[in-house]
């Protein structure tokens, strides 16, 4: 019996190691060559030109265009006499010379998939083991998969392919690995959030697959990378939407970090409906200033500005004629034969989601686009009776008059959902020019879409208080949009509440010198290092008139004027840059400026942190469910905080460790 190694052919079939260009060798080779290429290398693949791997038992040998050593290995390793090769060979060669024939090589037979699984089985080394482990792990993680996903018979059958000699460990096994890497990054994440000089906590709510309501903390902050960091903090199940109950939520997520109440700046929740009872709790208990997501706000504004009786009518006709297209067949089928009369078959209707204001504005931009092969295939319906009511002339002409409205909006969000207006810096300028927008649209008096229009800029003015200045001075998105190079000069602000703002900035660069918590131990390390780095040219300057006052200063600790100047100073040269572009990213230029302006820089890494929504920009403002938030509905109660906290951090984690080595 002469055993034999195949392997998988590039049609997918299992076949002979040896090339068909072999087989001319063969035949026209010497006997000993003969019986060295069909006999040895049934046993035996080549590598390389000095190196073979034995078929058998997987060693590797060396080469050196002679078989002796190879026969040596056979017989001692396997106890293949050379008198049985040369027996099987003599056998070949006269059943070929009984027939006339020179030797051929016999083909292989296929094998099934079992067989080469056999065949190629060799065992797997604990090094690999633990290697294949946390990939299984990754896929958990990374992929939002359940546990239970070693269990699934095709993921066994890969494995077993792959590694057939490996052991899938248990669930019990999986979700102590699991715990384990969880512990590890959580540590390493408080650890880094402790150097963080504020944090902005978010809160994200959803339901699963199962119908249960869990609520994700988040928290944002700007790394020493001048990179806008979301972290997922905690996933628990919500019991109770209350703004107290998410207060000690909150509470409770911060001090399992270690992280004080004073080192969160800002709450971005997302309860619309309870948005005053919410910021005057979290004011109140634990001096937190919050807004709310500005997706749900604006989602909210919209909503109530279309509830006007004739918009909504025509709308619910729009839908039905949509709806009409898309399951009728047949209707669906004339649609596409007109429309490729007219050299536009690549456009088709799209479907409203009553919860995504987006996807209104865009059935009404299509459906005017194909007007008329949707009112011809109406009017010219077979049956004669119409089966779908089609818009009259005047409820074309809202749609039309409508969609300005709706497409401003729609570029508002296409704004905020960009990467660099992430931060809520980009939201108070943002809405001014809505609202100024939504004003040109207006309309004639007494016509339908003034009154939409009227009706959506009430609401975005009274649920971000735009009207009032002293209490939009309150909110912390104005400082943020002071902050960022694009909109300093605050030009949507009146001039009495601009100098307001200029003189609250001044405050807090003042109340950053003289507190306390500004030389805390949880900032001084990665603060200090910065300073080093950026400012110590002008503390040399300073250096000698600091020492003669060194006595007084053991009395009355370091004169807190001595750096008002400097302060102020980098302030007005601040105010002195020109302004950049709207496509300037506000990160990268404090980046490549913190040197210039380092107290300024420092309450900028406060501001910008705080982000315009409480969810993914992009989730948030076109409700677009991605394939993550998909995902994650279908994970089990019990690993779904440890999964989700190593989805979105892990990698995080892992890069802030490479740029600290």
């Amino acid at each position: 019996m002469v055993l034999q190694s195949y392997h998988l052919a590039r049609d997918g079939s299992v076949g002979s190691r040896r090339r068909k260009g072999n087989e001319l060798d063969y035949r026209r080779a010497s006997p000993i060559s003969c019986q060295e290429k069909t006999q040895m290398w049934e046993f035996f693949k080549k590598l390389n030109e000095r190196c073979v791997e034995c078929s058998l038992c997987r060693k590797q040998l060396c080469y050196h265009n002679s078989t002796t050593s190879l026969r040596e290995h056979l017989r001692r390793k396997h106890n293949l006499s050379e008198l049985d090769l040369r027996q099987s060979q003599d056998d070949c060669s006269s059943s070929s010379e009984s027939m006339g024939q020179e030797p051929e090589v016999k083909k292989n037979k296929p094998v099934t998939l079992s067989e080469l699984v056999l065949h190629d089985a060799r065992p797997c080394s604990e090094k690999r083991e633990e290697v294949i482990n946390d990939l299984i792990l990754g896929v958990v993680f990374r992929d939002l998969q359940p546990l239970t996903v070693i269990n699934n018979e095709g993921f066994k059958r890969l494995l077993g392919f792959l590694e057939p000699s490996y052991k899938i460990p248990s669930s019990m096994l999986l979700a102590n690995s699991l715990r384990h890497k969880y512990t590890l990054a959580k540590l390493q994440l408080e650890h880094y959030l402790h150097s963080v000089p504020s944090l902005t906590l978010s809160t994200d709510t959803w339901t699963s697959q199962s119908k249960q309501t869990y609520l994700t903390v988040v928290g944002h902050f700007i790394d020493c990378r001048w990179r806008l960091a979301r972290c997922v903090l905690r996933t628990t199940p919500q019991y109770n939407p209350a703004p107290d109950y998410i207060g000690e939520v909150l509470y409770s997520v911060i001090s399992e970090f270690g992280i004080s109440c004073k080192a969160v700046n800002c709450v971005v929740h997302d309860s619309a409906g309870s948005l005053l009872s919410s910021s005057r709790l979290l004011q109140e208990r634990f001096g937190w200033s919050s807004l709310c997501c500005a997706g749900r706000m604006l989602q909210l504004c919209i909503k109530l500005g279309l509830q006007v009786e004739q918009v909504q009518h025509t709308l619910s006709v729009a839908r039905r004629i949509v709806n009409h297209f898309v399951h009728s067949a047949r209707a669906s089928a004339e649609l596409n034969a007109k429309l490729a009369e007219m050299n536009r078959e690549r456009l088709a209707l799209v479907v409203d989601t009553a919860t995504r204001w987006s996807s209104t504005f865009d059935m009404c931009e299509r459906l005017l686009e194909l007007r008329w092969a949707v009112s011809m295939v109406l009017e010219e319906d077979r049956t004669g009776s119409l089966p779908v009511q089609n818009l009259s002339d005047h409820q074309w002409k809202l749609l039309q008059d409508l969609l300005p409205i709706l497409k401003t909006l729609k570029v508002a969000s296409s704004f905020l959902s960009e990467e660099q207006n992430a931060s809520v810096s980009s939201l108070v300028p943002c809405l001014h020019g809505v609202m100024t927008a939504l004003l040109h649209h207006h309309g004639d008096p007494g016509c339908i879409v003034r009154t939409v229009s009227a009706k959506i800029r009430t609401e975005i003015a009274k649920r971000w208080n735009l009207p009032d200045d002293d209490v939009m001075m309150e909110s912390p998105a104005i400082v943020a949009s002071f902050l960022d190079p694009r909109f300093k000069d605050l030009r949507f602000l009146t001039a009495d509440t601009r100098d307001k703002v200029h003189s609250k900035v001044k405050n807090l660069l003042s109340s950053a010198v003289t507190s306390p918590q500004s030389h805390s131990s949880s900032s001084s390390d990665e603060q200090g290092s910065r300073d080093h780095e950026l400012g110590g040219k002008h503390r040399d300057r300073k250096g000698s008139h600091k020492l003669g006052q060194c006595e007084y200063d053991l009395l009355f600790g370091e004169d807190p004027t001595e750096r008002m100047p400097e302060i102020h100073q980098q302030l007005e040269s601040y105010l002195a840059e020109p302004l950049r572009k709207r496509n300037t990213n506000p990160f990268e230029w404090w980046k490549n400026n913190e040197h210039r302006f380092p107290a300024v820089a420092n309450l900028a890494r406060h501001y910008l942190a705080i982000p315009a929504t409480s969810v993914s920009a992009t989730t948030a403002f076109f409700c677009s469910n991605s394939i993550p938030d998909q995902t994650r509905s279908a994970l089990l109660p019990d690993d779904i905080d440890q999964i989700l906290f190593l989805h979105k951090n892990f990698d995080y984690i892992e890069s802030l460790k490479r740029f600290r080595q």
